[in-house]
């Protein structure tokens, strides 16, 4: 599945409550690209209808809990390739993130619109891959594994606030350990060329910024998966300082092609994780992928094009689809995806996939 063929003109219903519900929801969606269509079946009526129909996803907007659980539990039996979103505040988003299962995408109250469109857009974009059969055979890790751990999930919320206090995200880094040291060692790293080094929390969040701790916050989670003897072949020391030097380079690319600042903020993030998906596979699969790196040097084609021999997908779309789990930006979630085939980007201007791509 490419990022073209996730975007087509497709409909998504809601699953209101009442008239005003379903119309307070259509307010917040006034100009998204995807159809908006209520519906009002229930149960085994709904599964069928969303399997006839080919429904991309479905918005829940109900003071039923019971029943809206109920009826995500039925749709991820039947319709996995359905996205599964509630409307709810962050008040009463406690049974939804503690649903049992693969939970649905929430959409609060609180955010923006835009917000919700690009939420949305990436939930579908991540539920056609994992849809895929030659998905299945690792989406029970894909689901469990990848979830961020409560130290980096309020770190990531905390940054999503346009008006992020910069001494509370400092205090809730400076909790974990081994997030401290990855970041001010990132910091002090000679790809930032530092006159003096930086050892304070704060200050190292005011260098790289929101949008780049961000990354960094979910690149050292991903990084601590994978142990150096656990898949031979695999290095996880190598592979970080690949991912800075990609990430450092596409900047640059950016920055002499003269690109706007946010295709230079996305082409840094997408670099530091474009290859995010060979740690999952290395942690997930260590044996499996240790052979597929031996079968790789003996192949004159790169190793994503083995990958997909082998497994029927590469590591790009299993980084895309964790990325878009873990709830980053659609156009980071799409370039990671296509890092290796930036031809498929859907826009025309300088894309961060082919940033990443000359990169790398």
């Amino acid at each position: 599945m490419t990022a073209k063929e996730a975007t087509g003109p497709k409909r998504v219903c809601l699953w209101a409550e009442t008239p005003e519900q379903r119309h307070h929801i259509e307010s917040r969606l006034p100009h998204y690209r995807r159809s908006l269509i209520p519906t009002f079946c229930q149960g085994q009526e709904l599964a069928d209808m969303i399997k006839t129909d080919g429904v991309d996803g479905i918005i829940f907007y109900s003071e039923k809990v019971s029943l809206v659980k109920i009826t995500l539990h039925l749709l991820e039996d039947q319709c996995p390739s359905c996205s599964r979103f509630v409307v709810c505040t962050r008040r009463n988003d406690g049974p939804y993130r503690s649903y049992e299962g693969f939970p649905p995408t929430i959409l609060r109250e609180e955010e923006s619109p835009e917000t919700w469109a690009d939420r949305i857009e990436r939930a579908v974009l991540v539920n056609q891959w994992l849809a895929r059969p030659e998905f299945r055979m690792i989406l029970p890790r894909l689901r469990t594994i990848p979830s961020l751990p409560e130290t980096h999930r309020r770190i990531v919320e905390a940054l999503h606030d346009p008006q992020f206090e910069l001494e509370r995200v400092a205090r809730i880094v400076a909790r974990d350990v081994g997030l401290t040291v990855h970041l001010l060692k990132v910091v002090n790293s000679a790809a930032l060329g530092l006159a003096h080094p930086i050892h304070s929390i704060p200050n190292a969040i005011a260098l790289v910024g929101a949008t780049r701790l961000q990354s960094l916050v979910m690149s050292a989670w991903a990084f601590s998966f994978a142990d150096e003897k656990m898949c031979r072949g695999f290095s996880p020391v190598a592979e970080w300082k690949h991912a800075l030097a990609v990430a450092q380079t596409a900047e640059k690319l950016a920055r002499e092609c003269h690109a706007k600042p946010a295709i230079i903020e996305f082409a840094f993030i997408t670099g530091l994780l474009h290859d995010v998906g060979k740690v999952m596979l290395a942690a997930n699969s260590p044996e499996a992928y240790a052979g597929i790196l031996v079968l790789a040097k003996k192949q004159p084609q790169p190793l994503w094009q083995t990958e997909t021999q082998v497994l029927g997908y590469s590591h790009a779309e299993v980084g895309g689809c964790l990325l878009g789990l873990w709830g980053l930006d659609l156009p980071i979630v799409q370039a990671v995806s296509i890092h290796h085939q930036p031809g498929l980007a859907t826009s025309e201007e300088l894309s961060p996939a082919k940033l990443v791509f000359d990169a790398n």
